[in-house]
């Protein structure tokens, strides 16, 4: 199914909008070699979390409601389209999460592991919460473009910019600020509960729906 996920994204093409503009984002950051490493990774992990979500709505939305039946009646159940969409995307993440990490590795002086462990679990914890805001956000619950955009916009926002929300706000000010402490592994935990909370949220909706 991750397979089958990966091939229906490649073949869609819709990766290449948010790609294009992830690179673009990473040039500009890493330009300048005299920066401070760790508030970098901030801002590429916060926008590492909009692209999993674009790439979450994209890859839902690339079969139409039809060819989505076609799916899960091929894979058995709802959940098991679910893991392959979340596998999948969280793999096209993988892969966008290792070049601002051997990017900063390569152009920064002082680069210690922990730097490195930071940024490695604050960009996983931002891909998991950028699926988790995608899921609902797609054609699955929401069948119309204008609703999605709205939603996801709404949501995006409430996760990165909302304080009080223990997931990927409270983590990246960590980050931008002082040092981290233990905002990042809260932020690891938070991404990955509220990934949960929304595949199974949404299998359940889709459920109800059918």
């Amino acid at each position: 199914m991750i397979r089958y996920q990966l091939a229906l994204l490649a073949h869609s093409q819709r990766w290449l909008p948010p790609l294009l503009a992830y690179l673009i984002l990473l040039g500009v950051l890493f330009s300048d070699a005299g920066s401070e490493t760790r508030p970098l990774y901030a801002v590429s992990a916060g926008a590492l979390t909009v692209v999993a979500c674009w790439l979450t709505i994209a890859l839902v939305d690339a079969e139409d409601p039809t060819q989505r039946l076609i799916t899960q009646v091929h894979a058995g159940r709802l959940s098991t389209v679910l893991s392959g969409i979340v596998g999948a995307v969280a793999l096209c993440s993988a892969v966008l999460m290792v070049i601002p990490l051997v990017w900063a590795a390569l152009v920064h002086p002082g680069f210690s592991a922990g730097v490195l462990v930071d940024g490695v679990v604050a960009h996983v914890a931002c891909a998991a919460a950028g699926v988790a805001v995608g899921l609902p956000c797609s054609r699955l619950l929401l069948p119309r473009i204008g609703y999605t955009m709205l939603a996801a916009l709404a949501l995006l926002g409430i996760v990165l910019l909302v304080r009080w929300v223990p997931v990927v706000n409270p983590m990246l000010r960590g980050l931008l600020g002082s040092g981290p402490g233990s905002a990042v592994a809260l932020g690891l935990l938070g991404g990955v509960l509220l990934l949960a909370v929304s595949a199974a949220g949404t299998g359940w909706a889709v459920h109800r729906r059918a």
